[in-house]
């Protein structure tokens, strides 16, 4: 679920009415090199890395959000334990992923012939957290093997265990081991078994029950069918897929999700529409979040949890850093640089006039190029300085976006034409 299991989609399935979800399977490299940020805004927790977010919780998944993570050490899996405390209900760990990313490393379904690795893992992992501790395997190529696997990690203390009913090299179509998976149940009674790898045979809110009591397990995870039809949870059957679009996009838009995983959540919706509808071509054309909602009719929904944050973020927005800097949240897009090219002033240039206007020092910037390779640059006015913390793709746009910053600061951003902060 990489892309997929992120903030929009985990509530959706909740109101829908699922009982637990997992976030797409985070790093543990990613999660130790970011920051807690407290989201006013947003009102959320954010985890973020420069400028990516890699994972946002809201409030109202709160206790029912469990943290998955690929990891290969149990020093780094306690130390995301420690990081993240109790903002999340649970942490698991992917031993299932058959993914390049997740194996070539040691992490996911490259553990699973690793059993010394998985109780330190486990172990650990168990020590450090303050919440809950499971992990998700995928049967063995042996029967035997398996069930001596789930008994070693059942004496590590996990809460719960996980169990995708192919084996590594398998995928769909390969169907799942059922017997395989109920064997796993049958052995291990003192912790739930989760059953997982049955999207492709439900089809309707009952097929889910169907398949747990085939597989005598305590529960199924839902992978595939909750991001193709989220509402696969609803007890009162399935929405219509552009009904299932338009309730994540309000989300997307409420939660202020990027563009990349937006886009690729609805296209997942969409499936073979995506050639045939109009919403649906226009939504692999899109190339931001606004225009997506506008193939929807939903712009104005776009608009109004824009501007909801903005309320938000223009009372918390300007800081003065320890070296007095006016350090104020702004950016725009590049695009929006580019397209002004020869039609509009840009924020430099604005800057620049009104200086002389005002026979005030000119500008001078200084730019540095930080660890993420972004690029953040302050705008020098004699004594007074400004930058925004917001990093930048290049050299330009950052001494741009300070000068953005600058006229926010002097509180002359009505000089600059045209909404530049337009996303």
């Amino acid at each position: 679920m990489v892309r997929a299991g992120r903030t929009p989609l985990r509530l959706l399935c909740l109101k829908y009415g699922a009982d637990l979800c997992y976030t797409e399977e985070i790093v543990d490299k990613k999660l130790i090199e970011s920051t807690r940020i407290v989201n006013e805004a947003l009102g959320t927790i954010d985890y973020r890395n420069g400028d990516d977010i890699i994972l946002r919780l809201a409030p109202e998944e709160k206790g029912r959000c469990i943290l998955q993570i690929g990891t290969n050490s149990g020093e780094k899996a306690a130390k995301i334990a420690r990081i993240v405390g109790d903002d999340v209900a649970g942490i698991d760990v992917n031993m299932g992923c058959p993914k390049p990313f997740s194996i070539h490393c040691g992490m996911g379904a490259a553990l699973l012939t690793k059993t010394d690795t998985i109780i330190e893992i486990l172990t650990s992992l168990k020590a450090a957290a303050k919440v809950p501790v499971s992990c998700k395997i995928r049967v063995l190529d042996n029967r035997e093997d398996t069930i001596k696997l789930v008994k070693e990690i059942e004496k590590c203390g996990v809460s719960a265990l996980g169990v995708h009913g192919r084996r590594r090299d398998e995928r769909q179509p390969d169907q799942c081991r059922v017997e395989e998976v109920k064997e796993v149940a049958e052995t291990i009674t003192s912790i739930p078994i989760i059953t997982n790898g049955f999207s492709g045979e439900i089809d309707r809110f009952e097929d889910i029950e169907k398949w747990r009591e085939a597989t005598g397990t305590s529960s199924i995870m839902i992978a595939r069918k909750a991001l193709s039809t989220p509402s696969i949870f609803r007890k009162e059957g399935i929405l219509d897929k552009y009904k299932d679009i338009e309730n994540f996009l309000e989300l997307a838009c409420q939660y202020d999700e990027s563009y990349t995983m937006t886009k690729y959540v609805v296209q997942r919706i969409l499936g073979g529409d995506q050639e045939h509808d109009p919403r649906g071509k226009a939504t692999v054309a899109a190339g931001s979040v606004l225009q997506i909602c506008k193939a929807f009719g939903m712009e104005d929904v776009y608009n109004k949890w824009k501007d909801e944050r903005k309320k938000k973020e223009s009372k918390k927005r300007a800081r003065v850093d320890d070296d007095g800097t006016y350090n104020i949240e702004v950016s725009f897009p590049l695009k929006r640089l580019k397209n002004s090219v020869g039609f509009s002033p840009t924020p430099k240039m604005v800057l620049h006039d009104y200086c002389v206007e005002q026979k005030l020092p000119k500008p001078i910037y200084e730019t540095v190029k930080r660890e993420d390779k972004r690029f953040v640059s302050t705008a020098c006015l004699g004594e007074k300085k400004y930058r925004s913390g917001v990093g930048q793709p290049n050299l330009r746009m950052a001494e741009q976006v300070a000068a953005l910053a600058a006229l926010h600061g002097m509180d002359i951003r009505s000089r600059l034409e045209g909404n530049w902060e337009e996303d």
